[in-house]
């Protein structure tokens, strides 16, 4: 509707920013384990005068050929910190994190803008976090270890937040490139991804598992983002997950809703008032395939695509095979093209076709 109906012009974008038709909303990030809330992820919306909210999706893109993908970034640096200010009065003691685009970590002006406000507004710095993303960290290496260091300096928390096709070997990266103690969070997101992690129920974790091992390694808090049922959230803890967030537990609120938003009551309401036995939390060192009986011969799947590759074990009537599944590399797909130019539909993700490819494997 939105695609046909109008076109965003770089008018209404300054119109947008003076008039501040954006605004921010917050969505709930929960310890898992204490069913508490860890902190909120701050989230841009366009409330535009005549067609409404319009969706990130769209303006998104529009914000980032245009470049002005800066201003927006500051205006959601000023409104998070106005938010920990009013929680600072109420003795809220939660995190907001924020977003920033991947060519922003080659952006010198990012640490200087963040300092800036963080100084004005009296702010403990370390309730400040920045979510860089792993494209930002392929794109220009060099220079993103420049602004995570003066970053870092600032004493702002940093997560790191995993590509949904993966774009850096981390347990073969060098230090002197990526530091891995500059970050305290390592996100990995996206709904397909949890959702296929969570079905094969630790057998074939393969690349997750050895990201979530790197991140445990270097003391980073480990966080799912796009839990959208209570299976999957009841599910996070075993394949490594100390803190998740998703429309499962909130969807994205708006200030005034937050102050009413309760962690363990949405919590409970989700999974039930079941006690939380933090013994049978199961660490990523003890994942290990369910016992099958020996005589049940099994198949190996090997998923390849670049250097991402997932390995699973299967048993049933293909028995004893081999399969690889290749997939097309990174590098043949035009980046930031997520949608088909003649139907407009979007394009399917690495996971969602491994998913898809997998069940046709096994369907005979």
């Amino acid at each position: 509707m939105y695609r046909n109906s109008f076109r965003l012009t770089n008018r209404e974008i300054d119109e947008a920013f003076a008039t501040r038709q954006f605004r921010l909303v917050f969505q709930p990030k929960i310890d898992l384990a204490r069913r508490t809330l860890a902190g909120v992820e701050s989230f841009a919306r366009w409330q535009h005068p005549q067609f409404g909210v319009i969706p990130p999706a769209l303006f998104l893109p529009v914000l980032a050929r245009q470049g002005r993908n800066q201003e927006l970034t500051r205006f959601v640096l000023s409104e998070a910190v106005a938010q920990l200010v009013r929680w600072r009065a109420s003795g809220e003691t939660a995190t907001v994190s924020i977003n920033v685009a991947p060519e922003e970590l080659a952006d010198g002006s990012l640490p200087v803008s963040i300092r800036l406000a963080l100084n004005a507004a009296d702010l403990d710095p370390s309730r400040l976090i920045v979510d860089l993303p792993e494209r930002g960290l392929a794109a220009e290496p060099d220079r993103a270890r420049d602004t995570i260091h003066a970053l870092s300096e600032i004493g702002i928390g940093l997560a790191l937040e995993c590509a949904q096709e993966p774009l850096i070997d981390f347990t073969n990266t060098d230090t002197a490139t990526l530091d891995p103690t500059a970050f305290q969070e390592f996100k990995i997101g996206g709904r397909a991804i949890i959702q296929f992690a969570s079905r094969i129920e630790g057998t074939g974790l393969g690349l997750m598992r050895s990201r979530l091992e790197y991140a445990t390694s270097n003391q980073m808090k480990t966080t799912a983002v796009g839990a959208e049922t209570a299976d999957t959230v009841s599910l996070l803890p075993s394949l490594g997950f100390e803190q998740a967030q998703g429309n499962a537990i909130s969807s994205p609120l708006t200030p005034q809703a937050l102050l009413d938003f309760d962690a363990s009551t949405a919590m409970e309401s989700l999974l039930g008032h079941a006690a939380q036995d933090a013994s049978q939390k199961v660490q990523l060192e003890e994942f290990a395939p369910p016992k099958a009986d020996v005589s049940d011969k099994k198949s190996r799947i090997q998923v390849v695509r670049g250097n991402a590759k997932v390995e699973l074990m299967t048993q049933g009537k293909t028995g004893g095979q081999t399969h690889v599944i290749k997939l097309p590399d990174p590098a043949s797909v035009t980046a930031g093209k997520q949608r088909d130019e003649q139907t407009g539909v979007p394009k399917l993700s690495f996971f969602t076709r491994l998913q898809t490819r997998f069940s046709r494997t096994f369907q005979a």
